[in-house]
C-alpha cells in the first residue's frame, strides 16, 4: 500500500461499534461488552488528567517562583510514566519502599524543570512536547 495514510484517532461513543468490528476482525479473542464501556472511560480519564496537569503547569510557570515539579509514580505503572514524559518530567531517583501496602513497593521520582534556560523568555522556550 505504497502511499497509503492510516489515521487513529480517539475512541469515542461515535466510532466505538467500529473499534470492535476490527477487534472481532483482528484478534482471536473476543471482547465483552463491559471492555468496550471500560475503554470510553479510559479515553475521558485520560484527557481529565491531561487538563488537569496542564492547568497546574500553567500555574506553576505564570507564578514565575518554581524552578521544578516533583511527582512520584510507582515503578510498575508504565502508562502513568510515559504520560509525565509526555508532559517533559524525567525520572531522576527511585526510592525504595515507599509504597507501604501496594506492591511494588517501589517509586520512581520524576521531576519537570520549569526553568527558562538564559537567554530565553517564558514566551520562547520550545518544548519537546
Amino acid at each position: 500500500m505504497k502511499g497509503s495514510r492510516i489515521e487513529l484517532g480517539d475512541v469515542t461513543p461515535h466510532n466505538i461499534k467500529q473499534l470492535k468490528r476490527l477487534n472481532q476482525v483482528i484478534f482471536p479473542v473476543s471482547y465483552n461488552d463491559k471492555f468496550y464501556k471500560d475503554v470510553l472511560e479510559v479515553g475521558e480519564l485520560a484527557k481529565l488528567g491531561t487538563k488537569m496537569l496542564n492547568h497546574v503547569l500553567n500555574i506553576c510557570e505564570k507564578d514565575g517562583t518554581f524552578d521544578n515539579i516533583y511527582l512520584h509514580v510507582q515503578i510498575s505503572n508504565e502508562s502513568a510514566i510515559d504520560f509525565y514524559r509526555k508532559f517533559g518530567f524525567e525520572i531522576i531517583e527511585t526510592k525504595k519502599n515507599y509504597y507501604k501496602r501496594i506492591e511494588p513497593a517501589d517509586a520512581h521520582v520524576l521531576q519537570k524543570n520549569l526553568e527558562v534556560p538564559s537567554g530565553q523568555s517564558a514566551d520562547t522556550q520550545k518544548t519537546d512536547n
